[in-house]
């Protein structure tokens, strides 16, 4: 990074707080769902589908987000996401209807995409090659602090200021994240580079992402396996609280353990990432994750909570290691095109997510075999289209830089 730019550690510290408004959202209230059926009058699937259209909001923001900050720049749709997040939440605290909650939920997912979409982009614009795949893994290991640190604070505030706490939660993180991000970030697109009839050109750049094989295999890989992760979401607090007879403070505790195994596995593939390529890690850690989550579903009728925990804090693992080196080469694939690769990535992600989440909601959760077979068939998918991808050349011809992200040996 330049003289220019802010040192790298409060580049990318900024960048994850902003890249956390989804998990915040998403897991901050997991444990006010049963309350928030009286505040709204609804059944359990009907507040569990705001889950689900967050995620569908997600996806179909990230695809309105890529041209925007190819035509405008990276930081002022930052900015504006941001914002966007923030009212949303605000409105959030003051609606009883279900249908507007579940409505202002989707717009809260638009502005919350912002952070993501652009957190890669800057991450492309500025590195390549391993060092973007390091960046990225920091990156995703400091958006890990969102799962851990939230459910816990989101049981916190829950019982003890009750469920509007965890939206003013929501509106305070969103507005320090705006300032931070008009203070410290650069603009990493320069004015000469920018597209001024972005949307016009959207669909074609789209277009030429998804004829790019090593593309399209990262990314759907890398899709699958957050899937999971999302499953995992979607699925906790039924399995926890109804399976297991686990209280709001005994859910947020486990549900972060879980989720620090997304931290821990980070932090060693930037260890890993000096000696090996990012595609050697992918093809051996994922039959790793497969038969974790296939063990997963065999132990879902156990009553002994541990048993449970051991193998899908395992998983969760897994999800951490493989992510961001599925994404770094989907963005290495890329090349020239890093924003509406970024928002293409994140929108395929997270229609995977919002399947594989509602998928859950609407079946019965207690005994865990739904979330296990949520979490086991899109791992087992990410399996076989990356290996698939692979034997049939997927990756033959990427350019000099990228080759380097998926051809060195274990």
């Amino acid at each position: 990074m330049s003289d220019r730019h802010p040192p790298y550690w409060v580049f990318v510290t900024v960048l994850a707080l902003l890249t956390i408004f989804p998990p915040l959202a998403t897991d901050m209230y997991l444990s006010a769902m049963h309350e928030l059926e009286g505040v709204l009058n609804a059944s359990a699937a009907g507040v569990e589908m705001s889950l689900s259209l967050f995620f569908l909001g997600l996806c179909a923001g990230q695809l309105m987000m890529g041209p925007l900050i190819e035509g405008y720049g990276r930081k002022v749709p930052l900015i504006c996401g941001a914002a966007l997040f923030t009212v949303s939440s605000l409105a959030l605290l003051f609606t009883r209807d279900i249908t507007v909650f579940n409505s202002l939920r989707f717009v809260q997912a638009v502005g919350a995409c912002a952070g993501m979409v652009v957190g890669r982009a800057m991450v492309s614009d500025l590195f390549t090659g391993r060092q973007m795949a390091k960046t990225l893994t920091v990156l995703v290991m400091l958006m890990t602090v969102g799962p851990i640190a939230a459910p816990f604070l989101g049981s916190v505030l829950y019982t003890y200021l009750g469920w509007q706490a965890i939206f003013v939660a929501m509106i305070v993180i969103g507005c320090v994240a705006a300032i931070l991000a008009q203070i410290t970030l650069p603009e990493t697109l320069p004015a000469a580079k920018r597209q001024p009839k972005a949307f016009r050109g959207a669909f074609r750049s789209y277009g030429t992402l998804i004829a790019r094989p090593a593309f399209v295999v990262a990314t759907l890989s890398a899709a699958l396996i957050q899937g999971a992760m999302f499953a995992f979401i979607t699925g906790s607090a039924g399995v926890f609280k109804t399976g297991f007879g686990l209280g709001n403070m005994q859910y947020g505790l486990i549900f972060g353990l879980v989720a620090a195994a997304l931290m821990l596995s980070s932090q060693l593939n930037t260890k890993l990432l000096d000696r090996v390529s990012p595609e050697a890690l992918i093809g051996r850690g994922l039959p790793v994750i497969v038969m974790l989550a296939l063990g997963l579903v065999m132990l879902s009728g156990t009553t002994n909570l541990w048993v449970y925990v051991v193998p899908l804090w395992l998983v969760m693992g897994m999800v951490g290691l493989l992510t961001a080196n599925m994404m770094a080469v989907a963005m290495g694939a890329a090349r020239a095109m890093a924003g509406v690769g970024s928002a293409l990535v994140g929108a395929i992600q997270f229609a995977i997510a919002f399947l594989c989440s509602s998928s859950v909601a609407l079946i019965p959760v207690s005994d865990g075999l739904a979330m296990a077979v949520g979490i086991a068939a899109p791992a087992t998918l990410s399996a076989v289209i990356w290996f698939a991808g692979r034997a049939l050349g997927a990756f033959v011809g990427l350019e000099p830089d990228e080759q380097a992200l998926v051809q060195e040996p274990l």
